[in-house]
């Protein structure tokens, strides 16, 4: 073997291996492109799914606080109609005081309390309301303790132990839950 065909075969052999070696190294130049490819896309794909998991949260955060909102200014709403109701209601009972059917409903809650508290009873009442009673019940009159109101009265057990309210104010506050419930529909 001569130097020449010696040298050549070192260049080809080297050619060779550099070859090899390129074509290794473009191997794993290409492995690691797919798997920085294949990582990208997976972080992508992960901060996608966050984002549209926050997105969603926020939404329903939004929804749910737009309900709440609608809720309580409905909410409100009804509170002012039945408030401005009641009001006509004490209003209308005010007036139906000064009507003509008042004095026998005064004379009705009388006769009512005495049933109920067997008798021997005082009344409380307005002092404009004692002259629509009949003169047996004025004198059951407890004029040292007038009542003050919309109308109708208290009837108690002369020895106080007892007593009826039907003042037009208590009897709307036992059942205002009830009238609230009416207004309310």
């Amino acid at each position: 073997m001569t130097l020449d065909s010696l040298v050549k075969e070192i260049e080809t052999r080297s050619a060779k291996e550099v070859r090899e070696l390129e074509a290794k190294l473009e191997g794993e130049r290409r492995a690691i492109e797919e798997t920085a490819r294949t990582e990208s896309e997976r972080m992508r794909a992960e901060s996608e799914k966050k984002a549209q998991i926050e997105a969603a949260r926020e939404k329903a955060r939004l929804v749910a606080s737009a309900k709440l909102q609608a809720k309580k200014v409905l909410f409100e709403a009804r509170e002012k109609r039945t408030a401005a109701a009641l009001e006509e209601v004490r209003l209308r009972l005010g007036a139906y005081a000064k009507g003509p059917e008042y004095g026998p409903l005064l004379s009705g809650m009388v006769s009512a309390g005495s049933t109920a508290l067997g008798g021997d009873v005082r009344i409380l009442a307005r002092p404009e309301d004692v002259s629509l009673l009949p003169a047996k019940m004025r004198a059951l009159v407890d004029t040292a303790r007038p009542l003050r109101g919309m109308g109708g009265l208290v009837v108690e057990k002369k020895d106080g132990s007892r007593s009826l309210n039907f003042t037009f104010e208590e009897l709307l506050r036992l059942r205002e839950d009830r009238v609230r419930e009416i207004l309310s529909r």
